[in-house]
């Protein structure tokens, strides 16, 4: 990485592309939204603020994102822009913030789900909570889909909690919502989900709600337990459920940021600083202990999704068990 640290990373589009960003920022503003678009594509992962910016001014952007967003060979890591165009394309219609581009983005997590996998979990939430409370009513009819997946409704719950956090005054109406989604859904885990966003309002009063779904069986996940919802409401985990608004409210801009920029070069094109575990050197460790250093040294280089198996072993999902505790 180059030593200076401007924010519209020229050394790295420069480095890792075809491109030179001072050539190429003063023409931005002239460009169509259609030749816009494709240097995003062709920057691949490099992608700034500035020419998110761009493209998020121009009329008919919405149009041409859905066309991109509807390409299935964007979604390609051997695509164009190596699979990074239809990522930075959502988070540009979170950008724009009309009600096309609130649609557009709905039917790709409606659709894609499999295709953002982590983003699911990680950003989409956020995406949904920048169009502000606006959309509450919208995203309360996607909560209500019983034909979407799991997750990809729980995004949309996950948004309705952080709006009802920042917009006070809509947050009985969310909560009562919730509610009715967790006494009336046929689906287990989303209503494991729901429970664990009820219970991060910290509010008693809905934890009868919460009994009664596991008294009628309506929570059958088996990583969400009754007596960890209650501590949740007391406040026991209140530290997690902080940075869980911190990361369902930021700014969808930030994705175009130099620091998560070289982070996401650095999980995906580069190989961590950390010290590789040497397999030669392991004849001094013994075999009940050979795999947990291998899982180890693993585990520093492979980005963990909130919902892949915690690499503890204890069984539960990431985000339920070990997320956050490493840096403490």
């Amino acid at each position: 990485m180059a030593s200076y640290k401007d924010e519209d990373f020229a050394d790295l589009i420069s480095q890792e592309t075809e491109y030179d960003w001072d050539d190429l920022k003063e023409d931005l503003p002239g460009y169509p939204a259609a030749v816009l678009i494709d240097i995003m594509t062709e920057l691949g992962l490099y992608v700034n603020k500035k020419l998110a910016q761009e493209i998020a001014k121009k009329d008919d952007a919405v149009f041409y994102l859905r066309k991109l967003l509807q390409d299935g060979k964007h979604w390609r890591d051997n695509g164009p822009g190596r699979g990074w165009s239809p990522i930075h394309a959502i988070h540009i219609l979170a950008l724009i913030r009309t009600k096309e581009s609130f649609e557009l983005l709905v039917d790709i997590i409606r659709y894609h789900e499999d295709d953002l996998n982590d983003w699911i979990t990680e950003d989409v939430a956020s995406l949904l909570v920048a169009f502000g409370k606006d959309f509450i009513e919208p995203l309360k009819e996607f909560t209500e889909d019983e034909t979407l997946e799991p997750f990809a409704r729980s995004t949309a719950a996950s948004a309705l909690v952080a709006l009802g956090k920042k917009f006070p005054e809509h947050q009985n109406d969310i909560k009562q919502h919730l509610i009715t989604l967790l006494g009336t859904t046929q689906d287990g885990t989303f209503a494991g989900l729901v429970a664990d966003d009820l219970a991060s309002f910290h509010d008693p009063s809905v934890m009868p709600d919460i009994h009664r779904a596991f008294e009628d069986g309506i929570i059958d996940d088996p990583f969400v337990k009754e007596d960890e919802l209650e501590e949740v409401i007391n406040g026991v985990f209140s530290d997690m459920d902080e940075e869980d608004f911190k990361r369902n409210t930021k700014d969808p801009l930030n994705h175009f940021s130099r620091e998560n920029i070289e982070h996401l070069h650095l999980i995906n094109y580069e190989e961590e600083d950390e010290e590789e575990f040497d397999y030669e050197d392991s004849s001094d460790i013994d075999d009940e202990n050979f795999e947990s250093e291998v899982m180890s040294s693993l585990q520093k280089k492979e980005k963990i999704g909130r919902n892949d198996p915690c690499p503890c072993g204890s069984g539960k999902k990431y985000k339920k068990c070990c997320m956050g505790k490493e840096k403490s």
